[in-house]
């Protein structure tokens, strides 16, 4: 955003405190007097949702309605094809073994076949030649059909149950003749070749669903034209303002609101309805991301469309999510990324009895409005086979317009890249936000000196401490400098901050991250990446072979923070940086002696706890210019010194060192108009 100096122009601030202190030497403790969190165990414990299946692509399901399960066939995991079985009972996935089993494929199509209450499967692609076998599914076993007719191979077709006339439509594929326009009927016991006066062109990649409320199969994909099948003749339908055209979508048919469901294809995230006549675009309140070679089936006794896998372009190449839709929006159910929800607690503290995070998991966070740390406090043991994400987001150049890269649970944000000259007549970026945001690019200049490029985010050796106290996470890098055509390139976001307190043992095998966002060139300039934030890891033992990272968007940057209390340290794994250690206090967090807190602005109260929110202003006020910041501190020396640092879209302005006298300090500094962040600091040791 591109504001004036005026002197009677409105101002508005947000105002963050932070306390910055360095601590003395470590206090001896008697190591038979066991650490205690000071958990309550008031949560319970924080457990997740198991990541099975692993994650895939190109596999194939079918609703099993006389066993009540989904099952899920093959696909590809991280490239390699698989022929395992799995069925979902509507809240877990159960792998089995049957005796027998298709070779592993990928780009073959299921059906459940109601007359003789089977799952039908057929095709797919070995890896080195397309495949045209038949292989039914009872509940137990699969087995090889030997029909006398069978289409040719291939991969990437069509395949419906047509309840009306009780056989399996099969249309198009991927063949030697690549998108056939062929359809097959199978009846249980062989497959037939049918010859209607009129077809669709060739497909593949599309998708077949019986539309039960009108009896008649429907076919929608790579040619984004509409047609249903009456079991003899094709006819094409036109809707007005059909989805457009895409390959590798899914649909199936929802009885409860007759309607077939249409969703994503071609990576695009839509949701779509058919009624038979008309296509609807449905406008769910959560939208999953689009994908291909993901699988969907109605799940009878869920009453839910199910979605599961695929590929996830930019994301996850191999999703591992199940997803329900309701008929009116999308609600996650399991997958590789699960997110803890911060918004309803305000102090960002939880009190687990236990925490286990299984293999597979990687969680993420919904940050609450004050953008506090993390705190897990465990009364038991704290398990850590997956990955806890606290990352900054990267300065990618697809964000939308004004929103930066966001920081991770108490980290801060990346600084904007400027707006191309032509639109604001300015070159500059806005700084990260933070203690140690890196300065944003003013000028299209790389020598002799570079001013194009943000700078990186700061954080160890610019702010905190090597005990962090207190816990806060890493500073957002600079936005670039624009050209006269282009924006520049967003700063990363800074990384987050979590403590993890266990009165017992934490046993990490997975990974903890806490790493700032990496930078992208925008065309005119890149932005600096965000620094890394802290991890804090307390209790009785801390083992494993796990990883530890809070690195500053690339590895060599080592910039975040890691501090591991513990009597019995035995981590094996790889720490960036290197974690500073020592021995847990008897309880709770150590070293909380002090706190600081800006109670009023230009003689304007300060709401208390403020939330740092650039969209929801703690306190505004109606002049720029000098004004007069009041802080209080408690626990804090008498002569420690107070210092202010206000950043706004373009600038920074640092202001102090005032003393604290009987705990309050006034500070004058020259605010700009517009919308900023203001933070004190102070440090002293004790």
């Amino acid at each position: 955003m591109k504001t004036q100096r005026t002197s009677n122009a409105g101002a508005r601030l947000l105002v963050v405190a932070a306390l910055a202190f360095l601590a003395g030497p470590a206090r001896a403790v008697d190591p038979d007097l066991p650490y205690s969190s000071g958990s309550t165990g008031a949560d319970g414990p924080l457990t997740f949702r198991q990541v099975i299946p692993g994650g895939r692509a190109w596999g194939s399901m079918a609703y099993d309605a006389a066993r009540n399960r989904i099952v899920l066939f093959g696909g590809q995991v991280n490239g390699v094809n698989q022929n395992d079985t799995w069925l979902f009972d509507g809240v877990n996935w159960i792998r089995v073994f049957p005796a027998n089993s298709p070779v592993p494929r990928y780009g073959h199509r299921m059906v459940y076949d109601a007359a003789r209450q089977q799952v039908v499967l057929f095709g797919g692609h070995r890896g080195d030649i397309r495949l045209n076998d038949t292989w039914v599914w009872d509940g137990t076993n699969w087995t090889q059909k030997n029909p006398a007719n069978s289409p040719s191979p291939r991969e990437y077709h069509a395949m419906a149950y047509d309840a009306a006339r009780q056989e399996v439509v099969l249309h198009g594929g991927n063949s030697a003749a690549s998108g056939n326009a062929e359809t097959w009927i199978w009846n249980g016991t062989d497959w037939t070749l049918k010859t209607p006066a009129t077809s669709p062109p060739g497909h593949n990649n599309s998708a077949l669903a019986y539309d039960a409320a009108r009896q008649e199969v429907l076919l929608f994909g790579n040619h984004g034209q509409t047609w249903v099948w009456n079991g003899t003749t094709w006819t094409q339908r036109s809707p007005f303002g059909p989805p457009s055209p895409r390959n590798f979508l899914t649909m199936d048919y929802d009885p409860v609101r007759q309607e077939v469901v249409l969703f994503s294809g071609s990576n695009q995230s839509d949701t779509w309805t058919w009624n038979g006549t008309a296509w609807t675009q449905k406008a769910p309140a959560r939208q999953i991301p689009g994908r291909q070679g993901h699988a969907m089936v109605w799940h009878g006794g869920l009453q839910r469309m199910v979605v599961f896998g695929g590929d996830i372009p930019g994301v996850d190449n191999w999703s591992a999510d199940t997803d329900f839709w309701n008929g009116t929006d999308w609600a996650f159910h399991s997958g590789k990324l699960q997110t803890f929800d911060m918004t309803a607690r305000a102090n960002g503290v939880w009190n687990f009895t236990s925490i286990n995070i299984p293999s597979g998991v990687t969680v993420v966070f919904q940050k609450n409005v004050q953008n506090t740390p993390v705190r897990w406090l465990a009364t038991e043991d704290v398990v850590i086979n997956g990955a806890v994400d606290l990352g900054g987001q990267f300065g990618a150049n697809n964000l939308p317009p004004g929103v930066p890269a966001r920081g991770g649970p108490g980290g801060f944000d990346g600084g904007r890249g400027g707006i191309r000259v032509s639109a604001s007549g300015s070159f500059v970026g806005s700084p990260g936000q933070g203690p140690g945001g890196g300065a944003p690019g003013t000028a299209q200049q790389t020598s002799p000196e570079n001013l194009r490029d943000g700078r990186n985010g700061e954080y160890n050796g610019v702010y905190g401490n090597a005990f962090l106290q207190p816990l806060i996470g890493g500073s957002g890098g600079g936005g670039g400098a624009s050209n006269n055509d282009s924006d520049g390139g967003n700063g990363g976001g800074g990384g987050g901050a979590i403590m993890i307190a266990s009165s017992r043992d934490i046993t990490l095998n997975g990974v903890i991250r806490a790493n700032g966002g990496d930078l992208q060139w925008s065309g005119a300039s890149q932005g600096g990446r965000g620094s890394g934030g802290a991890i804090l890891l307390r209790a009785d033992r801390v083992t494993g072979p796990g990883t530890l990272q809070a690195f500053g968007g690339q590895p060599s940057i080592q910039n975040g923070r890691i501090r591991v209390e513990a009597y019995v340290r035995s981590l094996t794994g790889s720490q960036t940086p290197t974690a500073v250690v020592g021995l847990p206090a008897a309880s709770g967090e150590l070293n909380q002696v002090g706190t600081l807190t800006i109670v009023s602005v230009d003689g304007v109260n300060v709401v208390q706890p403020p939330s740092g929110n650039l969209n929801t202003p703690d306190v505004v006020f109606s002049d720029a210019g000098p004004v007069n910041v009041v802080v209080n501190g408690t626990g804090i020396p008498n002569g420690t010194p107070v210092n202010l640092r206000v950043t706004t879209v373009n600038s920074v302005i640092n202001a102090g060192p005032v003393n604290l006298q009987n705990g309050t300090a006034t500070i004058t500094v020259t605010v700009p108009a517009g919308v900023g962040t203001l933070q004190a600091t102070a440090q002293f040791t004790q």
